[in-house]
């Protein structure tokens, strides 16, 4: 039976942050089984430090969120937002050991996992729900690159 409503699809396709999430701890992830939920990809990598909030992209085909077999899916790519800069660095030094940052994960092998350069912090922003620009709306990656440097500077 496929789940309805917007509290169903948020926990197949993202979850609630801990904290507002920082654009500086944001990673890339795709090749994404259909079968995973966002809490799967918590869970999983959660081993490399504290994870702040994981959002795969929904599917919007068919009858909405559903597709043919009457199953919600999501489009096998997403985000990952850590915690902090500890778990960070220890998930990007891990992707970075693989071939092109493609790692095995839950039995799937060549997911890949990729820091999202030049983002910058969110401003203290949520993420918005599914289908949204989420929460770097109105932040290029110029902005985002010249916060970092002003970071570095002070």
């Amino acid at each position: 039976m496929a789940c309805t409503g917007a509290d169903s699809n948020a926990s197949l396709f993202f979850d609630t942050p801990i904290t507002p999430v920082n654009n500086a701890y944001k990673f890339f992830i795709a090749n994404v089984d259909f079968s995973y939920t966002a809490t799967d990809v918590k869970s999983f990598f959660a081993q490399f430090g504290a994870v702040n909030y994981v959002k795969l992209v929904p599917h919007h085909s068919n009858n909405g969120w559903e597709n043919n077999a009457g199953k919600q899916k999501h489009k096998g790519y997403g985000f990952l937002f850590m915690l902090d800069a500890m778990g960070t660095e220890v998930l990007e030094k891990y992707a970075n050991a693989f071939p092109d940052n493609k790692i095995e994960m839950l039995g799937r092998k060549g997911v890949l996992v990729r820091r999202q350069e030049g983002m910058g912090p969110s401003n203290g922003h949520q993420p918005s729900g599914y289908g949204g620009r989420a929460n770097n709306a109105g932040v290029n990656r110029n902005n985002g690159q010249n916060w970092q440097q002003q970071q570095q500077q002070h």
